[in-house]
């Protein structure tokens, strides 16, 4: 079975990103240094989604797992208006000094707050309930964060995961490695869990969107 695959038929990206307004000049420079650095992000289509679930939800209090030089947490935080945080996790210090220089540039170091260590201990260490949770982390820890995710929603909150589809590898039965096993327990969680109300969508490497109907 063919896997790495390109989840969006190229076409239909090329047609999205012909449509898509530009990103703002913070945005367009990491996207320019995410490339350059051949350092994976959500990209501007997962973004604009991030954006449009913040707005919907009205998220003032998120965390994400997994934050990288910040990319995803500035669409977030961009989306916030009157206040809020989004607290993210890197462990490479200098992800988190690059993520703190395009915040101050976009005018966001008040809503934002990278730390820097292991996303899934800075996650348990941080007490009180969030609106939002994103995670993208080592993917054999996907299930574990569900589990963790779960009792720390609000009601009406939204848990988001990258990389769901993982290239078409989750169609591999050959494919018995601990990342893809963990995307597609994950997967199986979040979809058999009654308080949750899941979806995947297929843009980029898939996008889950789980919001807590329960509990």
């Amino acid at each position: 079975m063919a896997t790495n695959m390109q989840i969006t038929h190229p076409a239909i990206h090329a047609y999205l990103e012909e449509n898509r307004p530009a990103s703002d000049p913070v945005l367009s420079a990491m996207e320019e240094y995410g490339r350059a650095q051949n350092f994976p992000s959500l990209g501007p289509q997962c973004g604009r989604l991030l954006f449009a679930l913040v707005t919907i939800s009205g998220a003032k209090r998120i965390f994400e797992l997994g934050s990288g030089y910040g990319y995803s947490m500035y669409w977030m935080a961009k989306a916030m208006t009157g206040g809020g945080l989004v607290i993210g996790t890197d462990k490479d210090p200098r992800n988190a000094a690059a993520a703190r220089e395009y915040f101050r540039q976009g005018d966001l170091l008040e809503k934002t707050d990278l730390r820097t260590g292991d996303a899934v201990s800075l996650f348990e260490a941080e007490p009180g309930l969030f609106d939002m949770i994103v995670c993208d982390v080592d993917k054999e820890r996907y299930p574990e964060v569900f589990e963790l995710a779960k009792p720390r929603l609000r009601r009406g909150g939204i848990l988001i995961a990258d990389n769901v589809l993982w290239s078409g590898r989750i169609l591999d039965a050959s494919e018995d490695d601990p990342a893809t096993n963990g995307i597609r327990e994950f997967t199986r969680r979040i979809f058999a869990e009654p308080d949750f109300f899941s979806v995947i969508v297929p843009i980029r490497d898939g996008l889950s969107v789980s919001v807590k109907i329960g509990g």
